[in-house]
Formats: C-alpha cells, sequence, structure tokens
C-alpha cells in the first residue's frame, strides 16, 4: 500500500508536469545517445599527436553557418571548411564523443591529408 504522502503527491498537477518534463529530457538524452552511435568512422583518432589529440573531419548536410563553427571550436581549432566538411585539430576523445550527440553533425571522419 503507497504512503498517503506518496498518494498525494502522484495527484499533485504541478509534480505530474515535473514528471512529464523529466521524462522528456530523459528520452532526450536517450535518443541523443542512440544517434551517436556508428558516427565517428573509422580511422578517427588513430594517429594522436603526444597530447592525446587528433584531426577530425565533421561532416554536415548543410554548409555550415557562424554558429556551427562555434560550437565545433568548444573542440578543437578550426583548420577550414570544404563545402559541408569542416576540419577539426586539436580534437580530444571526449571531444569526438561530445560531437557525436550533436544531431546535426552526420558524421566524423578521419582527414584525407
Amino acid at each position: 500500500m503507497p504512503s498517503p504522502t506518496l498518494r498525494r503527491a502522484a495527484r499533485s498537477p504541478a509534480l505530474r508536469r515535473i514528471a512529464v518534463v523529466v521524462l522528456l529530457v530523459l528520452l532526450y538524452q536517450g535518443w541523443l545517445s542512440v544517434q551517436a552511435i556508428g558516427k565517428a568512422g573509422p580511422g578517427v583518432g588513430a594517429e594522436p599527436d603526444e597530447r592525446g589529440r587528433f584531426p577530425v573531419d565533421v561532416v554536415l548536410d548543410f554548409p555550415p553557418e557562424r554558429y556551427h563553427v562555434l560550437e565545433l571550436q568548444k573542440h578543437g581549432r578550426v583548420a577550414g571548411t570544404d563545402g559541408t566538411v569542416v576540419r577539426l585539430r586539436g580534437v580530444s576523445p571526449a571531444g569526438v564523443d561530445a560531437l557525436a550527440r550533436e544531431y546535426w553533425i552526420e558524421a566524423l571522419t578521419a582527414p584525407r591529408d
């Protein structure tokens, strides 16, 4: 038998709204994690420098705008763009994970230099 406090909380409209918002946030974070699987192509991180960082080409479905370049700069140095590809240098393994979770990034590939 649930306690009276728990029953009263379950009937509270404010707590139900909070529970729905928390559930939606958890579902969104789960979706980001699932769609990130397989985004990093083979060879990404294969040649780290002495600090353990490496170059990554970020493939988008569209030409990058200022916002996208600024967001990518949080994870590495922008070395240039080529159409829908942004070339990043000095990306850490944690940066690759964070980039893969961005829904607007199509793929992460090793540079073809």
